[in-house]
């Protein structure tokens, strides 16, 4: 499905027809992914987006990505090794995010081969979690995302993108204390296509998630 939308622009524009066609009384505009837009090092996959993002309001001007305008998973990068110490002292003390600093974070992801998306690419107006219709919906827009973006590695936020991208099962806290006894990280393998990559597991950082183990493991996935 989809193969035919060969870049994201293409993509994108069936996302909008999608939120269109089947949300059309929502007002929020869906995220989309960003960041290093080919051969990343590292996608970061989330759940789905809420209306925190200011960048889902329908008179957002610039790019949209996961977590714009908050602040508590930029500040679990931050504590991870993976986000300069610069923004996130302008993330904590600022109340809003101008366009110009959201290009310069979006400029530092960039720069570190970083890509940012969700499975769902729907905004909530709370932290629900979707249901299995708006997964089974928009999953198949995920994996052709990663088609065309081809990252190295993907880390999957929760157990939500972890499972459906890989039809496995796992439990996090088994994974979590495997790979600190180990002090090695265990990779599983997909192949959307002929495109093979490897996902790591992740506690998600913040909220219903684990921020602390979060931290653990991406200290480990900031040394690959």
């Amino acid at each position: 499905m989809y193969q035919k939308h060969q870049t994201l622009d293409e993509l994108w524009n069936i996302v909008d027809e999608l939120n269109q066609k089947h949300f059309p009384e929502n007002s929020l505009k869906p995220i989309l992914g960003n960041g290093k837009m080919f051969r990343p090092k590292i996608m970061f996959v989330f759940i789905n987006p809420t209306r925190a993002n200011i960048s889902s309001d329908q008179n957002w001007q610039g790019p949209r990505f996961p977590f714009i305008g908050t602040k508590p998973v930029w500040r679990i990068f931050h504590r991870a090794g993976m986000f300069n110490d610069e923004l996130i002292g302008e993330i904590n003390n600022s109340k809003s995010w101008s366009l110009e600093f959201t290009g310069k974070v979006l400029n530092f992801l960039k720069s570190k081969s970083f890509y940012l998306t969700n499975i769902v690419k729907w905004t909530g107006s709370d932290a629900a979690l979707p249901n299995s219709e708006k997964i089974k919906l928009f999953l198949p827009i995920l994996k052709r995302e990663i088609e065309i973006v081809q990252p190295q590695y993907i880390v999957t936020f929760g157990l939500i993108p972890f499972e459906n991208m890989t039809n496995q099962k796992i439990k996090l806290v088994d994974y979590y204390f495997e790979i600190m006894e180990n002090r090695k990280l265990r990779f599983f393998d997909i192949d959307y296509n002929g495109f093979k990559t490897k996902i790591i597991p992740c506690y998600f950082p913040v909220g219903r998630g684990d921020p602390k183990k979060a931290v653990e493991i991406l200290k480990m996935i900031d040394s690959l």
